[in-house]
């Protein structure tokens, strides 16, 4: 009896060390190399102990409720990012710098109140931002200064009132005109009443775009819109 439970916590001691040999968190599941998949798991917080060569996590479906600067640090491979259906107020500013291959982040249905200068700040290669079904009520003019790999931004189901006119411009053309890389943005379920009518100069790309239940005042604010929207493929 005594051999057989040594045994036992042998074995399940070489698993344990098998398992953070690789990365891999306890309470979540790693199918293949790189990906660690955590959703459900009842985490408050992200897990230590991920491998620096992951390139897919999934925390989504958490009770996940802040996020602090080492989080992600030195997580320079990871790819997908997703953290939806948690309980995420606030991201410190540069608790991303290290995701330079990050290519999509889903941050849907969390508590975001605010997206400050440098929240998003060096993700060069994100091409899908997903920040629907939040609480935001703001977003800095250079939110997404930097991002110009990105293509995709959803923001629908926020509180948003109002939108610099530069809110989406990816970069700058000789340091002082505004651009922006987007070609899918969503901003349905607002409270958007009017947008400038330079914000949509600043996106020659654009090619997809959802404005739906917001309360739209339908004065001569707006009368640039539908004479832009008349003239657009």
């Amino acid at each position: 009896m005594g051999h057989s439970i040594a045994r036992v916590l042998t074995l399940f001691t070489l698993a344990a060390l098998a398992r953070s040999a690789r990365g891999c968190p306890r309470p979540c599941a790693c199918p293949l190399p790189g990906e660690v998949h955590c959703t459900f798991r009842s985490l408050l917080a992200v897990p230590a102990g991920v491998s620096r060569k992951v390139e897919r996590m999934n925390l989504g479906f958490n009770t996940i409720n802040r996020i602090t600067e080492s989080s992600f640090a030195g997580m320079r491979k990871l790819e997908l990012l997703m953290m939806h259906g948690n309980n995420i107020h606030n991201i410190p500013d540069g608790a991303f710098r290290d995701l330079i291959s990050l290519q999509m982040m889903k941050m849907s249905y969390n508590k975001l109140k605010i997206i400050s200068r440098q929240t998003f700040q060096g993700l060069w290669n994100l091409a899908r931002l997903h920040l629907d079904h939040n609480h935001l009520e703001f977003i800095h003019p250079d939110a997404f200064q930097g991002l110009t790999s990105l293509r995709l931004l959803q923001l629908e189901g926020n509180r948003l009132q109002q939108l610099h006119p530069a809110t989406f411009a990816t970069f700058s053309v000789l340091g002082y005109f505004p651009m922006s890389t987007l070609k899918h943005l969503y901003l349905s379920e607002n409270g958007l009443t009017a947008l400038s009518p330079t914000m949509f100069t600043t996106m020659p790309q654009l090619e997809t775009l959802f404005l739906h239940e917001n309360p739209w005042t339908c004065d001569c604010r707006m009368k640039w819109f539908k004479d832009w929207s008349s003239n657009s493929p």
